[in-house]
């Protein structure tokens, strides 16, 4: 697994909470509406909009489904890549970092001792993993 793979479980993650924010937003705008009662005529939408948003909900749906699975798949090579290193501080760097998705200064904190997210960083980068 290369450096970038690693990478892009975070940035499908960020996706998907991107994508699911956006499917509750649809779910929230998502409103029939009774037309006011006055006799007169107050068509002003051309189209379907209620077939329209029916369509937006199942298109994001479809999409968050499939983003999940990505990421389910990313996650699993990612631990299955974790679990065949020899060095247990690269495998805690790798969990904390791609697989928690946490920040450089939350690894370091979460290894302890004199660790420093630069250190970390740093150790990452200089490991064999292939860029």
């Amino acid at each position: 697994m290369t450096k970038k793979q690693l990478q892009q479980i975070k940035y499908l993650e960020r996706e998907l909470r991107s994508l699911r924010a956006h499917l509750a937003e649809l779910e929230a705008s998502v409103g029939i509406t009774a037309a006011p009662q006055d006799g007169q005529p107050h068509g002003n939408k051309v189209g379907k909009p209620t077939e329209t948003q029916a369509i937006a909900l199942s298109d994001t749906f479809k999409e968050i489904q499939n983003l999940e699975e990505k990421v389910t798949t990313a996650r699993k090579e990612a631990w299955t890549f974790v679990s065949s290193l020899e060095d247990s501080l690269l495998r805690l760097i790798i969990t904390y970092r791609f697989v928690d998705g946490k920040s450089w200064l939350k690894v370091a904190q979460a290894i302890g001792g004199d660790a420093t997210a630069d250190g970390c960083r740093m150790y990452f980068n200089r490991s064999n993993i292939v860029d």
